[in-house]
């Protein structure tokens, strides 16, 4: 397997863990020094980051992740990805795009971009 290829494969894993809601997963495949930037929210390091999405997304009791879209180059990976998560008083629908950086075998940089509008009102 390739770099590019095995930088692809570690990045649907991730994905997959966000749809299992295996946050013990998320967090092994982040680097120690991993900085993150989220569209409306900013800059987070791995515990900020880790600990939204054990606290958030992963309250959620049912999740469906799809990926639509993935490019790779060099140490980085795009992916475009769908989303919906039902929680016991709504339904979050979201697309995403997430250009990932991949270093030592784990997520390094992560930029996600998405429809800010949606999650406000799901998460307001």
């Amino acid at each position: 397997m390739t770099a590019t290829e095995a930088n692809k494969a570690l990045v649907r894993r991730y994905m997959q863990a966000l749809m299992d809601g295996d946050g013990d997963t998320i967090e092994a495949l982040q680097h120690p020094d991993v900085k993150w930037w989220i569209l409306g929210v900013g800059d987070m390091d791995r515990d900020a980051f880790t600990a939204s999405v054990r606290g958030g997304l992963l309250a959620a009791t049912e999740r469906r992740v799809e990926i639509t879209c993935l490019t790779a180059e060099g140490d980085r990976v795009a992916v475009e990805a769908r989303s919906e998560m039902t929680f016991p008083d709504r339904v979050y629908r979201n697309r995403y795009h997430n250009l990932l950086t991949i270093r030592d075998g784990l997520i390094v940089e992560g930029r996600e971009y998405m429809d800010t509008r949606a999650a406000a009102e799901a998460f307001a």
